[in-house]
Formats: C-alpha cells, sequence, structure tokens
C-alpha cells in the first residue's frame, strides 16, 4: 500500500474487505455483516479523513437488506446499491492515497 501522507492510518484490512466485495470474491450480504464487525471492533480512533469514509459506508452496510420483500424503507438499500456505494467509498480511499 502506497500512502501520500504517513500520517494516514494502516486500514489495509478494510481495504482488502472492500475490494474482495468489489471484485465478487464475497456477496453482499458476507460484506454487510463482515464491514459492520470489522468497523464495530476497530480499535483506534482513526479520525479525519478516513473515519468519515469509513463511516458513511459502514452506514450504507447497515442500510443494506438481503431479501427484497423486506426492502420496506426508502432507505434500503439492495446488492446494486450496496456494490456503488463500497465503490464510491473504494475511491474516495483512492484519492487520500490507499492504493
Amino acid at each position: 500500500m502506497t500512502l501520500r501522507n504517513d500520517r494516514l492510518p494502516d486500514i489495509t484490512s478494510h481495504i482488502e474487505l472492500i475490494d474482495r466485495f468489489l471484485d465478487g470474491s464475497i456477496a453482499a450480504p458476507e460484506f454487510q455483516l463482515s464491514f459492520l464487525e470489522a468497523i464495530k471492533s476497530e480499535p483506534r480512533i482513526l479520525g479525519d479523513p478516513v473515519f468519515p469514509i469509513l463511516q458513511e459506508l459502514f452506514e450504507d452496510a447497515d442500510a443494506y437488506v438481503e431479501y427484497p420483500h423486506l426492502r420496506d424503507a426508502p432507505d434500503d438499500l439492495d446488492d446494486e446499491q450496496l456494490h456503488e456505494c463500497a465503490s464510491r467509498a473504494r475511491q474516495a480511499l483512492r484519492d487520500l492515497g490507499y492504493a
């Protein structure tokens, strides 16, 4: 991982999880559970500018609803929408310098 800023935290495990979802190695339900757990168990305070990106993806993962018949709220996300959110977060992390 190449960082433009040495002060950015090492979030390799989070990035690898996002990348596995984006490349199809894991499906949306597994990504949701794994990502929510990873962020909940993160022992560090990540701070700006990384935390807002991961927090937004956490909220997106939390809004994901696997089964279409259970999606009844306007903010419920399906597989494709969660994938788009993960892609957007990954690009934001690249923009910070995470390869």
